[in-house]
Order: C-alpha cells, then sequence, then structure tokens
C-alpha cells in the first residue's frame, strides 16, 4: 500500500488485460465492495502502465511490485509466480484470470497434423504469450524441436490477423477462435488442436497474484476487490446485454495506449469473442496439476517446485463468491451466466 490505498498494476501491456479492472472501477464495484477511505474517497489506485516489459515477467515482477509498492498484480502468468515462490517471493495466487486455453489451432490443406509443421512457420501473438506458451506444450508432445524444427512468426493479437495469414500462405498455423476455425475448414483448412478439449478442469494461463504483505495485513481490501474483481467478470461475459459499455470501454483504453500496435480501434471484438472470455465465473484459477506437468515436459522446471498448497491462496476467493451468491439482487445476472458457461464449457 502506498499513502493508506491499496495498490493494483497490470503485468502485460495488452488493453485487453485491463478491460475487466476498469470495469470495475467504473461502474463503482471496487468502491462499493468497501476499497473506500474514512472521507469516503478512493481506497485504491490502478495503474494503468505495464509492470515490465513483456516477456520479462518471470524475472522481474516481484522487483517491479516492490519498487512501485503494488499490492496486486493483474494478468500474471501462473508459471511466474510459481518461479518467484521458489526464488523466495512473497507472492500468491488469489485468482484465476485466463483460466482455459480458448483457441483452435488451424492450419492450410496442405498440413494434416502437428508433424507436418516440420520446418514451416507457426503465427503466435507475441513472443512468450500465452499462445506462444500452449502451442510449444503441444508441438513438444508432436516430438517437434521448438528451436530447430520451427520457424516462429509474430502477427499480434488479433484473430482475424491470424486467419488472413492463413489464408495468404505466409503461416502454415496459427490460433484462432472456434468460431473462425470452423469458417476456415469450411475453406477446406484444418483443425490441428484445440486446448481446450485437453483441459477439462481448467489451463490457468494467466492469474491475479498478490503479495503476502496485503494477505496478512489487510484480507478486508484484499476480499472486497476479489468480490469486486468477480463482478467484473460476469459483466464483461454478459453479452450481448452488455456489449456497448465493454466496446466503448475497450475504444477508449485503446486510444490511450501508447503503444502503436494496440492503438487499433478498427475490429475491435465481437459480443461472441467477449462472452466467450475465460474469465472464470467463481473467480477460481484451476488446472495447476496439468500446468507444472507440461512444464516440466518443456524442461522449464529447472528449479525447486513449490508445493501447490504454498502458492495458491484463494481462501479470500472462495468467501467473495459465497458472499455475492448470497446476494438476491445478482442471481439473475448470474444465471444468465450459467447459460453461456455451459455453452462454452468453461
Amino acid at each position: 500500500m502506498l499513502d493508506g490505498k491499496l495498490r493494483i498494476a497490470p503485468t502485460c501491456y495488452h488493453v485487453l488485460h485491463q478491460v475487466p479492472v476498469m470495469t470495475a472501477h467504473e461502474l463503482n464495484f471496487f468502491y462499493d465492495e468497501g476499497l473506500k477511505s474514512a472521507d469516503g474517497s478512493y481506497g485504491y489506485e490502478i495503474l494503468t502502465d505495464s509492470m515490465v516489459p513483456f516477456g520479462l515477467e518471470k524475472l522481474g515482477i516481484s522487483q517491479a511490485m516492490k519498487e512501485k509498492s503494488v499490492d496486486i498484480a493483474l494478468d500474471v502468468q501462473s508459471r511466474t509466480i510459481f518461479y518467484q515462490r521458489a526464488r523466495g517471493a512473497d507472492l500468491y495466487i488469489i485468482s484465476g484470470w485466463r483460466n482455459q486455453h480458448t483457441n483452435v489451432w488451424v492450419a492450410p490443406p496442405h498440413i494434416k497434423s502437428l508433424q507436418d509443421l516440420k520446418g514451416k512457420r507457426v503465427g503466435i501473438s507475441d513472443f512468450n504469450s500465452i499462445r506462444h506458451w500452449a502451442i510449444q506444450i503441444q508441438l513438444k508432445k508432436a516430438g517437434l524441436d521448438l528451436e530447430k524444427d520451427i520457424e516462429w512468426v509474430r502477427i499480434g493479437v488479433n484473430s482475424k490477423l491470424h486467419m488472413d495469414a492463413i489464408r495468404a500462405g505466409r503461416v502454415e498455423c496459427a490460433p484462432v477462435p472456434p468460431w473462425y476455425a470452423k469458417e476456415l475448414q469450411a475453406e477446406g483448412c484444418n483443425a490441428l488442436v484445440s486446448p481446450a478439449d485437453q483441459y477439462p478442469d481448467g489451463r490457468p494461463e494467466r492469474i491475479i497474484a498478490a503479495t503476502g504483505r496485503i494477505l496478512e495485513e489487510r484480507p478486508d481490501l484484499v476480499k472486497g476487490f476479489l468480490k469486486a474483481m468477480i463482478r467484473s467478470y460476469w459483466f464483461v461475459r454478459d453479452m450481448p446485454k452488455n456489449y456497448e459499455y465493454i466496446s466503448n470501454l475497450e475504444k477508449r483504453l485503446r486510444l490511450r495506449s501508447p503503444d502503436p500496435e494496440e492503438r487499433v480501434v478498427k475490429h475491435l471484438r465481437s459480443a461472441q469473442d467477449l462472452e466467450a472470455m475465460p474469465f472464470p465465473l467463481n473467480g477460481r484459477a484451476t488446472g495447476f496439476e496439468d500446468m507444472l506437468k507440461e512444464e516440466e515436459k518443456l524442461g522449464e522446471l529447472n528449479y525447486d517446485v513449490p508445493a501447490i498448497g504454498d502458492v495458491v491462496a484463494q481462501d479470500l476467493l472462495d468467501e467473495a463468491f459465497k458472499e455475492l451468491r448470497g446476494r438476491k439482487e445478482l442471481d439473475e445476472e448470474y444465471q444468465r451466466l450459467k447459460v453461456i458457461e455451459k455453452r462454452w464449457g468453461y
């Protein structure tokens, strides 16, 4: 905390990673859930710049949080916190963020399997991104050498750019949402792997982390923060009801971004994109056991891995979700979202 306020900051520079927290802020979810000072002013502060350059969070996040007095870090890769905890960092996973890999990896008609990608180009959103991470695991399982057999091509985060790259032959494989995958398959393309089908228990690709200090000293603030974030997850996925607001919010955030690739207001996410966002309705991060097994296969666990129970602390989250479910005025919204959860499987 700094000057008595809870400090919240994003790890990643991508604009989408600011949408849930800014939704909670603009709709007064944080304030209404108790993040206020004695005089009635805001009891929290949201930093908008990413804490570390993209791809360097594994090494730099705990120091960045210390230097910026950040109590809660958003959109952190879960493997980052395991690595940091092994080095003695006072960080814990307190909630899920993106708790499933939602893309299907699609290839043009002449590529029939992952093995056919040997010597070929694979499109990714960014190096060290969750998409890069996800396909590395699949290619390793297929027996390919990630350094020698694959040419990695960075094509940005926009799914339509991925589709265009496949159609134009710029890459032989790229990730797209399932509805775009069906469109490409109708053109003769092949779906090589659908990670969502492989992780029925979830895949905790990005999470929310907090310092042990704030968990010990102000659990009330952390629980209020978590209640607000769960409500924000619900709001973002409650489509098409909230589409106009979320679309305009994303546009505002993009226009404020200093990154030229992010400052793009064309091709904003559709209502379907937002409904399918893998924000867990109960806020929980799940699937750590499978994630760690896959990290081991990739050769990334070259350190003494702490036990899951020493890294994941979601007791306040469970209390927060239980309290929200006890509010009758929120039940209608939650029941709409349960239908959405059933539709997508998460």
